[in-house]
This record gives C-alpha cells, structure tokens and sequence, in this order.
C-alpha cells in the first residue's frame, strides 16, 4: 500500500473520475491502472465512444480525498488522456 493511501480511514468516500482520451486499443485498461495501484475500490464505470474519443466515468471507494486527487493527477499524466474531471459523492 502507498504511503498516500495509508490517510485517515474517516475521511475516505466515493470519488468520480470523468476521463476523456484517445479511443487506443488499450486505452481502457491503461486508465484503470492507476486504481489498481493505490487501492482503490473500482465501483461504477460506464465508457461512451465519441468518434476518435472515449469518455470514462470511475466511481471508486477506499481512497482519502488526496489520493483521489494525487489519482487524477496520475491519469492527467497519461498519454492519451485528454483531460480529467474529479468529484465525490455522498
């Protein structure tokens, strides 16, 4: 486990990842990565092709909101992510 997902239990909750990237063969797989490797708990994804783009929506639990931050900064930095929007539910 990270040092970062070591943070407060309280504080963990359900965070949405909105991602938009480049529609490449392994894009998908690529972007859910990121997850895997700081414990989050993937609960929710729907994936919507738009020509030459896909946009994914992440619901995931069991990360503090600086990890889901440090996530969205990780998944930004991929080379076919176009863009990253973070929120959380309740």
């Amino acid at each position: 486990m990270s040092d970062l997902a070591k943070q407060a239990e309280p504080s963990r909750g359900r965070h949405v990842f909105l991602i938009e990237m480049d529609a490449a063969p392994d894009a998908l797989m690529r972007a859910l990565g990121p997850f895997a490797l700081h414990d989050a708990s993937v609960t929710g994804l729907e994936l919507n092709h738009r020509g030459e783009r896909m946009e994914l929506r992440v619901e995931a639990t069991g990360v503090c909101p600086e990890v889901a931050a440090h996530l969205g900064r990780k998944l930004d930095a991929l080379p076919m992510v176009r863009g990253v929007g973070l929120g959380w539910r309740a």
